[in-house]
Formats: structure tokens, sequence, C-alpha cells
């Protein structure tokens, strides 16, 4: 099997693995968010694009220096890039994601650095990523502050407190 095919399978098996199921994923959809992100058609095409990048990076790469171990840092990069949006879903928690995209994006950023000299090309190509990672944060961090919950229990859509009674 050539490497650029065992490279794809990996990159598929990781972003279906680590992508929020439909259930998890009600909950995000049902959340409001920037007016600005809902009338940008290319915001749809933010992600795919990413993957494609990421995907060439690491077939540039691999062409260049062929070590399956590079290839590992890749998928672990991956996983660290796809991870927010799982853990958010998941824990129904807009700012559970925020370590993740700090870490995936200073690692990106590395990565970019370590491969540059062997592959310009692997290392422009991941340049997608670490322009996005730090929007998407940005939207999130933003999302936290349209969705609080603005009643008379003060209680935002992160809290996981009881509610308190109204008994007296």
């Amino acid at each position: 099997m050539p490497p650029w095919l065992l490279i794809l399978i990996a990159v598929l098996v990781i972003t279906l693995v680590v992508n929020p199921t439909e259930r998890d994923f009600v909950w995000y959809r049902s959340l409001r968010r920037p007016e600005w992100i809902g009338r940008q058609p290319w915001v749809a095409l933010v992600w795919p694009l990413i993957m494609v990048c990421f995907y060439g990076s690491a077939v540039a790469f691999w062409q260049t220096a062929g070590s399956w171990g590079w290839m590992g840092a890749y998928a672990v990069l991956l996983v660290l890039l796809r991870s927010p949006h799982w853990l958010i879903c998941r824990l129904h928690r807009l700012t559970a994601g925020l370590p993740f995209w700090l870490l995936s994006w200073t690692l990106t950023l590395v990565l970019a650095l370590i491969v540059r000299p062997a592959s310009p090309l692997a290392s422009g190509l991941l340049l997608p990523a670490l322009l996005w990672t730090p929007v998407e944060a940005s939207i999130a961090l933003r999302m936290v502050g349209l969705n609080r919950k603005e009643h008379r229990s003060g209680r935002g859509p992160d809290d996981r407190r009881p509610a308190r009674s109204r008994r007296l």
C-alpha cells in the first residue's frame, strides 16, 4: 500500500473518531453564534480546507523525510486539532476546547518550524490551521457571552451547579 494512501486513511479515521456524534452536536447547533458567522458562506469550507492542507503537508513531508515517526507526530497533532470540537459538544461546555486550541496551535507552530528546512511546502500547508485555530477559539469565547442565560437564576450554559429551589 503506498504511503500517501496510508496517510489518507489515518487522516480520515482520526477525523471520524474525534468527530462529535450527532446527538452531541445537536446541543452545539442550538447555541447562538456571532452574527458575522452566519453571513459568511466560506466558514463552512474552512475545516475541509484545513484537512486537505494538513494531509498535503503530511504527504509532502513524507516524500522528503520518509519517517513514520514524524507521521505519528502529525497524527497526534490532528487529534489535538480535532479534540476541541468533540470536547465542547460532549461536555456541553464552550470553554472546554480552549486548552486544546492553545496546545494544538503551539504544536502546529512547532511542527511547521521543524519541517520547514526539509520541506517548505509542508510547513506552508500548516498555515491554514495556524490561522484558523485562534479565530475559532475567539468565536467560542464570543459564543460563551452570547449564550449566557439572562434570567433570575444568573446561571449560564456552562454552569453545572444544581438549580436553586424556589420554595420558601
